[in-house]
């Protein structure tokens, strides 16, 4: 009668505690989720914008009274280390009529921008517009100099890689001298150019314009000179690319791992070489294989990250499967260790 008792009381006590067990864990695991959610949506995933000092450079002048420079960034790779970018010119309305998806210049104008590809969209790709035709976007791919670059700026520091594009050109309008064949009455005029960001953010990418300026002269004075505009573009992956590619790691890291203590086992005779053992190795394998083509920045083979986490990680995985293999075909019997 007393165990009996004793028993009835301790099953509600019992069941008390499995429910606050089981309470706990979804608490844990519900509160988990969440701050990984708020962590990933913390993190930067892609912003372009004028460096800060470059910024109040271009408050000297008025809006009004400058040529905007709108640089949209369209791609970039690492690999051949290409920028492939789109620019507006858009002057003010002295110059110019600002139109939905063009301007229409007032005067004789030219442009030149240096870059490895061009397309003006005008009608001969000179960078020349007639008094009247329609000025539209420009087309241009830029090599990446690295000039304002120290270090990390080779695609193989993958995701930690760094890169600074340099952007130049001059724009002027010939106000005076386009109605007659002699060019010695023709006036050039040329107003400072301010160069602005044109997009919400280069996938995968953190962009930052600041401006520059020749050498012996200051950034101030390059654009207030007016006639010609310089900016580099800096260029480096994202805090959510470096965390995705950390969770990544873990992924390979572990699954190498799991198949190495797997094998471990086996061969202390903690575990029995089973045929589903050798399916598991084979599977890890080849999804490790699967998932490095969908890292984000998608990096070309033999990066530091494949050298350090991904080939080490694989190879242990086949490792560690081929002796399990071995095991199993090789070992007749099999009993448990006490």
């Amino acid at each position: 009668m007393f165990l009996c008792l004793k028993q009835s009381l301790w099953d509600p006590i019992a069941m008390h505690l499995n429910h606050s067990k089981q309470s706990l864990f979804w608490i844990i695991a519900i509160s988990a989720f969440i701050g990984f959610v708020i962590f990933l949506n913390i993190l930067d995933s892609g912003s372009y914008k004028v460096d800060p000092k470059s910024a109040k450079v271009l408050d000297k002048v008025e809006f009004e009274n400058q040529v905007s420079l709108y640089v949209q960034l369209k791609e970039f790779d690492s690999a051949s280390q290409t920028l492939k970018a789109k620019v507006w010119v858009v002057p003010p309305a002295k110059f110019a009529t600002n139109l939905s998806s063009s301007v229409q210049v007032n005067y004789d104008t030219s442009i030149d921008i240096s870059a490895s590809s061009i397309n003006y969209n005008d009608e001969n790709n000179l960078g020349f517009w007639k008094a009247n035709q329609y000025l539209r976007a420009i087309d241009i791919e830029l090599d990446a100099d690295n000039f304002q670059i120290d270090s990390r700026k080779n695609d193989k520091w993958f995701p930690f890689d760094r890169y600074s594009v340099r952007i130049t050109g001059s724009i002027e309008f010939r106000t005076q001298g386009s109605e007659t064949e002699d060019v010695s009455d023709d006036v050039w005029e040329s107003i400072p150019i301010g160069v602005q960001s044109y997009t919400a953010n280069l996938s995968g990418w953190n962009a930052v314009f600041k401006m520059s300026s020749f050498d012996n002269e200051t950034v101030e004075s390059s654009f207030l000179e007016g006639k010609f505009f310089i900016s580099d573009i800096f260029l480096e992956r994202t805090p959510l690319n470096k965390a995705l590619l950390f969770l990544l790691g873990l992924i390979f890291l572990g699954g190498g791992f799991s198949m190495l203590i797997l094998f471990r086992s086996i061969l202390m005779s903690h575990r029995p070489p089973t045929l589903s053992g050798l399916i598991w190795a084979g599977s890890t394998a080849f999804t490790m294989i699967q998932t490095r083509t969908i890292i984000p920045g998608a990096p070309r083979v033999g990066v530091m990250f494949d050298l350090f986490i991904f080939y080490p990680s694989l190879v242990t995985c086949f490792i560690s499967g081929g002796l399990m293999f071995y095991q199993w075909i090789t070992k007749e019997t099999w009993s448990r260790e006490l």
